[in-house]
Parts: C-alpha cells; structure tokens; sequence
C-alpha cells in the first residue's frame, strides 16, 4: 500500500525527508502544491485529484495540507483508504491568524533560530533540522505565503463526517496549532486513533522513528482489515 504525502504551508516535499529516510518498506509518495493558482482547499484539491492515481494508498496531511487531506477524502478517490493528519486541524488553527495574515513577514525575522525554535522545531532540534526549514522559508514565493495564510485565516469547522480510518499525529508542544482546534479533529472522524507525541510542531522532521512507527503500525491495520 502506497503512502501519499501532501507538505505543509512550504508547498514542497523538502522537509518529508527525515520521514522518508526512516519509512523503510513503504512507497511512498510525495506530492507538492500547486504553485499557481488559487489557493484555498477546494482548488487545491481539484489540481491535485488526478494525481492520487488508483493504487490503494493512505493519505497523510502535514499541517497546512491536514484540511486539504480532508477536501480529498470527502471525494472518495478509488484507492483511498485511510487518512494521516500529521500536526494538523480542520478549523482555523489559531486566532492569530486573522491579524497575521495581513502583517508584514519580514524574512529575516522569519528565519530566524530563535523564533524557529521556539514557534517550530523545540530547543534541541538538530542543527540540519533547523538550516533545511530556513531553506524552505527563503524559497517560498511570499505571494504564495500571503495566499495560504489567508486560506487559513478564513478556514471555517467542517460539517461532513470522514467515513474513513483516520490517524492523527498530535504533538504535545506545539505552539503554532491551538489546542483546541487540534481537539476538535476527533469530532469530524468517525473512526479515528490519535497519538500524542512528545514534540513541537515539526513532529515529522523532530521525531520521525516515533512517527514512522505509528504510521507504519496504521498502514498495517488498515492492510490487515
């Protein structure tokens, strides 16, 4: 069974490769956003649609893309059978979000350790870890950014249930995603097993053995029913 990856707010399958380098045994499958056009989940979902192919797959969203995993799922593609919502939500993900998404986003600041540290990544990120997030960071078109901060800003709860087994990768320090929004995932899967890690934000890229083994573990559930 094939796992399909969609990235967080960067766009890019960059920032997978901790997971990847430790999913040994499993195809997997990483996609990028569409870097034209518009931005918010729908249209997102409709580029990306035909590429999920028929294959039986498991599909995970980091973040960003846990609503656009969501967008997806309600289609029912052929080969769909299960959901990973990775650090991720179906609501707007934090109040802030409002206010953020019309100020200036200085790059410099944005890049900065400190911040990423203490917003992302956790005090004892490997400095690789950090210098790959600060790449992401300088590459992504700031038009771009300003696009998907605005889809999130404007992200409302959703009404229809996921028929489908669901994962959720909830890590415990994660100052980006309010808690609450994180809590509310469990009330629109009707068939869900939430784990909460020990980590910040970036759980996938901090710590990618204990997420593999819970996404393994998943993929083998869903193989074996």
């Amino acid at each position: 069974m094939r796992l399909v990856l969609l990235p967080g707010m960067n766009g890019s399958s960059a920032l997978f490769t901790p997971l990847l380098e430790t999913l040994a045994g499993i195809d997997c499958w990483p996609l990028s956003l569409p870097k034209q056009g518009a931005q918010d989940y729908p249209s997102l979902a409709d580029a990306l649609f035909e590429q999920l192919g028929t294959t039986p797959f498991v599909l995970l969203g980091e973040s960003f893309s846990g609503p656009l995993a969501y967008q997806l799922a309600l289609r029912r593609p052929t080969g769909l059978r299960g959901a990973i919502f990775a650090a991720s939500f179906l609501s707007r993900p934090n109040p802030a979000l409002t206010l953020l998404a019309h100020l200036p986003m200085p790059q410099a600041l944005a890049t900065q350790p400190w911040l990423l540290r203490a917003l992302c990544l956790g005090k004892t990120a490997d400095e690789h870890i950090l210098q790959r997030v600060q790449r992401e960071i300088r590459r992504l078109d700031q038009r771009l950014l300003r696009a998907r901060l605005t889809t999130l800003a404007s992200l409302q709860a959703p009404t229809q249930t996921v028929d489908l087994p669901c994962l959720h990768l909830w890590p415990q320090q994660d100052r980006l995603i309010a808690n609450s929004a994180a809590q509310r995932l469990a009330h629109i899967c009707s068939d869900i097993r939430q784990i909460r890690l020990d980590g910040p934000h970036f759980i996938l890229q901090t710590q990618p053995k204990a997420c593999a083994r819970a996404i393994a573990d998943f993929m083998e559930g869903i193989a074996a029913s």
